[in-house]
């Protein structure tokens, strides 16, 4: 393995670990929400929370994919699936 597969799989892997913590943290303020009330701040909690799970757990996969080589390419006609085989 090179040193750009390593970095890049410890910054993937780390991305989607940050994207489960954040998936707790904001299932755990909802859950304060249901329990005693909701108020602007613990929405606010619940909202970013889960928009950093979203975008670090995208981004973490989209770098694992990317190091890994099997993301498509961004030119269409290079790809043999849309030369439909040829």
């Amino acid at each position: 393995m090179g040193l750009k597969s390593i970095l890049g799989n410890a910054l993937g892997y780390t991305l989607l670990g940050f994207a489960c913590i954040s998936g707790l943290f904001a299932v755990y303020w909802a859950g304060m929400s249901v329990l005693t009330g909701a108020t602007p701040g613990r929405i606010m909690f619940v909202l970013f929370g889960l928009g950093s799970m979203m975008t670090s757990g995208f981004f973490g996969y989209f770098v694992r994919k990317s190091v890994a080589g099997q993301v498509l390419p961004s030119g269409f006609d290079r790809s043999i699936a849309y030369r439909g085989g040829q």
